[in-house]
């Protein structure tokens, strides 16, 4: 969803860009592949290994939500709503 937020600004994070949300996004992926790790409270609790579905259902389901949460709350800015405005009457 921040990555949506920051498109417009470019990739860098210097310029206010989507790399740092993009990566995040790249580690959270990875982490749903590989599933727990030896050390992790899902394997401590025996919840480990995660079966496939499991990671498949993360890597769908996360970017999804995120999008329609997006979506859902998105309102326009004011410069958005102005030139509709004003498309509109003229």
């Amino acid at each position: 969803m921040a990555t949506t937020v920051k498109w417009r600004n470019g990739l860098w994070v210097q310029h206010d860009g989507y790399e740092y949300p993009f990566f995040l996004v790249v580690v959270a992926g990875v982490l749903a592949l590989t599933g727990p790790g030896r050390w992790s409270a899902d394997h401590a609790l025996g919840l480990a290994p995660w079966p496939l579905w499991v990671s498949a259902a993360a890597l769908v389901l996360g970017p999804v939500s995120g999008l329609l949460t997006r979506a859902l709350l998105h309102h326009p800015s004011v410069a958005e709503g102005a030139s509709r405005d004003a498309h509109a009457a003229g």
